[in-house]
């Protein structure tokens, strides 16, 4: 059993293999970071196209939307009238 871990886990800490494990993770660390920030700013431009668009297809149809003439549709009954005899 180790006696001391605070020692053990010191002298672990001070070697080559911890060193470069300790610069893997940062280097791991600042890609996230960075490709997270560069999919937020991208993801905000992506939006913004989306809305322009949508206000452009918004006009377009306002624009043709032209008064249409409506002809009166005559509908046949569909209820079946009996004439009563009298």
């Amino acid at each position: 059993m180790i006696d001391n871990v605070n020692q053990f886990l010191g002298t672990v800490a001070e070697t080559e293999l911890a060193k470069t494990a300790r610069r893997s993770a940062l280097t791991i660390w600042n890609a996230h970071r960075d490709a997270f920030e560069t999919t937020r700013v991208e993801a905000g431009k992506v939006f913004g196209v989306a809305i322009g668009e949508g206000q452009k297809f918004a006009a377009r149809m306002k624009a043709a939307k032209a008064p249409v003439a409506r002809k009166a549709v005559v509908r046949k009954s569909t209820r079946r009238t009996t004439r009563r005899a009298a």
